[in-house]
């Protein structure tokens, strides 16, 4: 069982809809409450929370694959929108990923789109053009 117990509220609504689910987190990696990282697998994908020196993130992988991105980079390639480069509060992302799980966020994506929305997040966050 995984320890949730600094983990901030959102991520821990999360894992509770995720084991009412039949996709509870699992332990990938452990060395403290605050230096870990869990995993479930859920129909629409693989959802990765981290926790590292304390700050907490959550992410998702389409169901096959090994590549995690956040919730703005699929947001934009789900919407066909450009990716922002701001930063989205965890609640926020806690919330997206929820309710997508849960098929109230619809859409069609490609593994090249994600990459891509990542790619481009990633430079225009270091005031790049990519």
């Amino acid at each position: 069982m995984p320890d949730l117990s600094l983990a901030p509220q959102a991520l821990q609504r999360l894992a509770e809809r995720l084991a009412d689910g039949g996709s509870p987190l699992q332990v990938h990696s452990f060395d403290s409450p605050s230096n870990q990282q869990l995993r479930a697998q859920a129909p629409r994908g693989t959802v990765q929370v981290l926790a590292d020196r304390g700050q907490w993130f959550v992410e998702l992988a389409p169901p096959g694959a090994s590549e995690f991105f956040d919730t703005a980079v699929w947001g934009a390639c789900l919407t066909r929108t450009e990716v922002s480069v701001d930063p989205m509060p965890l609640d926020a992302q806690a919330a997206w990923l929820e309710e997508f799980l849960s098929g109230g966020v619809q859409g069609d994506y490609t593994l090249d789109c994600l990459l891509e929305a990542r790619r481009r997040r990633a430079y225009g966050r270091m005031g790049l053009t990519p």
